[in-house]
């Protein structure tokens, strides 16, 4: 619920204070996980849906917006732990590498209870079950004389909640919407917490040695042509917006495994085609 401030003035001043608060959070997410200290021991788990608490054990600061999730989506909420989201020899919904995380047209979403048992590689937090075949493809990117570099992998929760804290408090300081449109507007663009698909923990965006992650990079072309064979899929394609609901990213993705990875970019479609051509029984429908 929100309150009326009884002090325009001192309202106006917090909210200044907390969106540059928040704002300088949301640049610190692009180094969020360098010289951490923790080791991979410590991030194993999963936290009570009504946990304050971050992924990683830290007191979650609050935001100046309180996120209510609205009637009727469909989400994650209901699945179990993540050691216990199928197993290897499962194909289906269930499957831990099919899990889909699609906030831009609300149809999936994940809960602050959900993270992923994580590993480093390179600074960066990746889903464990899936570490080794992302090493080994970051390994024939630079045997094939690529510099290629990870941007961003694991996105928590906590992290989420502050950048949508952050963007829909600096909107409403401008005066051009009050706070509850400013939420919408930016749910509306898929920003809202657990949202977005890093916080599976399987999700990878890649950068040349400039920082460049642009449809032209010669690395990221190599990358999305042999993807496949290393379990990813190139997540967000160009011409796939009606399915993703998501424009176009080049340097973005994301691991299902190779058998699927390897279908998905031999016929140019999404994870949302993907899982679409499963039925209600989760049976394959179409051939492999």
């Amino acid at each position: 619920m929100r309150l009326k401030p009884k002090d325009p003035k001192k309202q106006k001043l917090r909210r200044v204070i907390v969106g540059g608060v928040a704002a300088c959070a949301v640049i610190g997410l692009l180094f969020y996980s360098r010289d951490s200290g923790i080791s991979p021991e410590d991030l194993g788990g999963s936290q009570p849906d009504a946990a304050v608490a971050g992924p990683f054990g830290e007191e979650q600061i609050p935001g100046e917006l309180d996120w209510e999730y609205p009637e009727g989506w469909v989400d994650y909420s209901d699945l179990p732990a993540s050691e216990t989201l199928g197993d290897d020899t499962t194909r289906g919904l269930s499957n831990w590498r099919y899990l889909l995380v699609n906030g831009l047209d609300r149809t999936n979403y994940l809960r602050a209870s959900y993270v992923p048992d994580m590993t480093i590689i390179e600074n960066n937090y990746f889903q464990t079950r899936a570490a080794d075949d992302l090493r080994a493809f970051l390994a024939a990117a630079r045997d094939a004389g690529y510099t290629v570099h990870i941007s961003r992998s694991y996105l928590s929760y906590a992290d989420q909640r502050t950048r949508f804290n952050g963007l829909a408090s600096t909107l409403y300081d401008r005066g051009e919407m009050s706070l509850a449109e400013a939420e919408e507007y930016y749910t509306a663009r898929g920003y809202f917490p657990g949202a977005d698909e890093h916080q599976t923990g399987l999700a990878v965006n890649f950068v040349d040695e400039n920082g460049e992650a642009k449809f032209s990079t010669p690395v990221l072309e190599w990358m999305t042509e042999h993807c496949a064979e290393y379990g990813f899929i190139l997540r967000f394609p160009e011409g796939r917006e009606a399915y993703t609901g998501h424009a176009a990213e080049p340097g973005h993705y994301r691991y299902v495994g190779q058998l699927a990875a390897e279908y998905i970019m031999r016929k140019g479609i999404t994870l949302e085609e993907f899982k679409a051509a499963y039925d209600n029984e989760g049976k394959v429908t179409f051939a492999w």
